[in-house]
């Protein structure tokens, strides 16, 4: 009869200590979820900073591109001379004039872009009262 009682203690302290770890393992868990999730936070908050930097700095190089496309179209002789031989040029024509010139395609075509870059990213610049 002497191990009934010994068996009844030793299992009342296998109960308090399972007790505790439960316990302490609570705290400890929610500490450490605590932990994480903060650091989570701040892992995607630093994450968007760095995004809308990075869409910023493209932003502001479209900008720059544009205006120095548009720079040096308005700084370019506008005027080409066609690659045709002088045999098949005619007579006609006085030495202060020159023939008329071909229009480029890509030219055109990146004078229109730049200047519709320039004037949305000028009508992005611009500041509405809010109602």
């Amino acid at each position: 009869m002497e191990n009934v009682p010994n068996d009844e203690t030793i299992e009342k302290i296998l109960e308090e200590d399972h007790a505790e770890i439960k316990n302490g393992g609570r705290k400890k868990s929610c500490l450490v979820r605590a932990l994480i999730v903060i650091i989570l936070l701040i892992v995607i908050f630093f994450s968007f900073i760095y995004v809308q930097q990075y869409l910023l700095d493209l932003e502001a190089e479209v900008i720059v591109r544009a205006a120095q496309t548009g720079t040096a179209l308005a700084n370019e002789p506008s005027t080409k001379i066609s690659p045709v031989s002088d045999e098949a040029q005619p007579d006609t024509l006085n030495s202060n004039e020159q023939p008329t010139p071909t229009p480029d395609l890509k030219t055109e075509r990146t004078a229109t872009v730049s200047a519709q870059l320039t004037s949305v990213a000028e009508f992005q610049k611009t500041v509405t009262s809010e109602p």
